[in-house]
């Protein structure tokens, strides 16, 4: 798996550490608000099994967690903040399920390595594909239409099939592959932008120098951006001009990269969005997209599934056959 391959890259051999001929201590900090996102005992018992010879604890705050940090080689987290470090001196390795850099914050003397959870691409790429096809078929109007107990077979006049569409995927790294490849079993064309690339160097990857050229030639234009100050209002109201008639437009990524205004501005244009991710979370019950009949919002949901935490056991458990 690559996961394997990445720490055999970035991890010091085990036999430099003095706690080499000592029993290795797994710490998990995986409590979330999010049932789906908050790891019980039931879902560690691959790990006991596999790793009898590893003591596993598990926290269900912060502050039994820090009772216990200098006991921790291996920690998983959700969130890590710098100050914690310091109860932590024999800890090496830090594992998060998250995609992105949000929550962990990283080692101020480097000595701790951190590893990003690698197995997001297959779950959120099924909720894209979801709602590509619930844009496309123009299921909120239907939504609204089975609301008000009407019968109308005309709603979904000029919907077209997803094959021959063009699908636009802005920051597409391994998430946005994962996407890719599922969207595309359905006919449709994909390209993705990704900063670092080089014109013509990956098939269908294409430079950020390219993307206002690209965007009115999509139908779906899905937005998979990290936050960063470069990425804030990126998707802006220049840039939603440039969209096609009636094209859509989603956000799976960060909620800074399309700021709510901007797209209120540009609705008249566009077909319609779908918001996973919003700039201000949880969206307040007094904002005007709530009241926009072309908006679908999902709360930040689209990486819950019941598979999340089994998905992230199995890497973890990869993960120790190199490290252990």
């Amino acid at each position: 798996m690559l996961i394997v391959l990445l720490i055999e890259q970035s991890l010091k051999p085990r036999s430099i550490y003095p706690c080499y001929n000592q029993a290795m201590e797994l710490h998990t900090c995986l409590w979330n608000e999010v049932e789906a996102f908050s790891f019980t005992d039931d879902d560690l018992k691959v790990l006991h099994r596999g790793y009898p010879e590893l003591r596993i604890r598990r926290h269900e705050d912060i502050a039994g967690f820090l009772a216990q940090a200098h006991l921790a080689d291996i920690i998983l987290a959700w969130d890590f903040q710098d100050s914690w470090y310091r109860a932590c001196p024999k800890l090496q390795l830090i594992f998060t399920p998250a995609a992105g850099d949000d929550w962990i914050q990283r080692d101020p003397n480097n000595r701790v390595n951190i590893v990003h959870g690698t197995f997001h691409g297959q779950i959120l790429a099924e909720s894209l594909l979801g709602a590509i096809l619930f844009m496309n078929h123009r299921m909120p109007e239907m939504v609204r239409n089975h609301r008000e107990r009407k019968w109308d077979r005309n709603l979904q006049a000029g919907s077209r099939l997803l094959r021959n569409q063009h699908v636009l995927i802005i920051g597409i790294g391994n998430i946005g592959l994962a996407c890719a490849q599922v969207i595309k079993q359905l006919g449709a064309e994909v390209i993705g932008i990704r900063r670092s690339a080089r014109s013509g160097s990956e098939p269908g990857i294409r430079p950020i120098e390219e993307l206002d050229a690209l965007i009115p030639w999509a139908d779906h234009v899905v937005l998979l951006l990290p936050a960063t100050p470069e990425t804030d209002s990126f998707m802006d109201r220049k840039r939603l001009s440039l969209m096609k008639p009636g094209a859509y437009i989603y956000n799976f990524g960060r909620g800074n990269a399309l700021a709510t205004s901007d797209l209120l501005a540009s609705l008249d244009h566009l077909g319609g969005a779908f918001l996973d991710v919003l700039d201000e979370e949880p969206l307040p019950d007094n904002s005007a997209l709530w009241h926009e009949p072309k908006v679908m919002i999902t709360p930040h949901s689209s990486c819950v599934y019941e598979e999340y935490r089994s998905l992230f056991i199995a890497e973890v458990g990869e993960l120790l056959k190199t490290y252990l």
